[in-house]
């Protein structure tokens, strides 16, 4: 999923965030981080990605080359793991999470792969809101003991929630069902959550996520370029009863 939105780097600018604090990281400029994206059966560990920022409080990241100032993200992708299971107990984190996904009227577009919504479910930024994890997670019941608030779709390539929030306050709530956008009264923008199930859903969902911001047609173009047959049809989930 990330290198699909990586693919078009016109619509979206893609940066990688370490969760160490600041002292931890003082004197780099990145950091490679192994992915468990790869871990499947006990095989090999996942590439490792080259982080250039770090979380920052109040929902905001900084990078750790000192030539920039603090950052408030457009967007926020939260991948999955093996990770989710100890960080969905890190408070500060989960903090960052809620800022960054409810309370930073910059940030449009919150998007999670895998089992990346149980962890930003956790926070409690998905509360009272349509979403889709990691197909093996939901059939043990993880993300919904984790929070039963969500309203966690079982069958679904990915999920598109549309979130109203109101500017004066920090709360969000679903908006009102059909296709249409609708602005809340204080005139802030309605949030978009992507979340998806498995990985190759996700790459499914990062090509809606581009379709909404470039068109439908730039996504098939990208899908296109990277050799990617892409599922349009996010509804359409031959693996929910495997």
């Amino acid at each position: 999923p990330g290198e699909v939105l990586g693919a078009a780097p016109d619509l979206i600018r893609l940066v990688y965030c370490c969760v160490e604090t600041a002292r931890e990281l003082e004197g780099l400029s990145s950091v490679a981080v192994p992915s468990s994206c790869l871990e499947l059966c006990g095989g090999s560990r996942g590439p490792e990605l080259c982080c250039t920022h770090r979380i920052v409080t109040g929902g905001k990241i900084a990078p750790l080359a000192a030539d920039e100032g603090v950052l408030t993200p457009g967007a926020i992708f939260v991948p999955g793991g093996k990770g989710v299971r100890t960080w969905q107990h890190d408070p500060a984190l989960l903090e960052w999470l809620r800022d960054a996904a409810t309370r930073n009227p910059e940030t449009e577009l919150v998007f999670t792969v895998c089992t990346g919504s149980w962890l930003l479910a956790a926070s409690g930024a998905l509360d009272g809101i349509r979403a889709t994890s990691n197909k093996a997670a939901l059939k043990a019941g993880h993300p919904q003991q984790c929070k039963p608030q969500v309203d966690w779709v079982l069958q679904a390539r990915w999920v598109e929630s549309l979130v109203e929030r109101k500017s004066e306050e920090t709360e969000t709530w679903p908006a009102a069902s059909g296709s249409g956008v609708r602005t809340s009264g204080g005139g802030a923008k309605p949030k978009v959550f992507v979340t998806s199930s498995g990985v190759s859903a996700g790459g499914d969902a990062a090509l809606a996520i581009l379709a909404r911001l470039g068109g439908v047609d730039r996504a098939r173009t990208v899908a296109r370029q990277l050799e990617w047959h892409w599922h349009e049809d996010k509804d359409n989930d031959p693996f929910s009863h495997q």
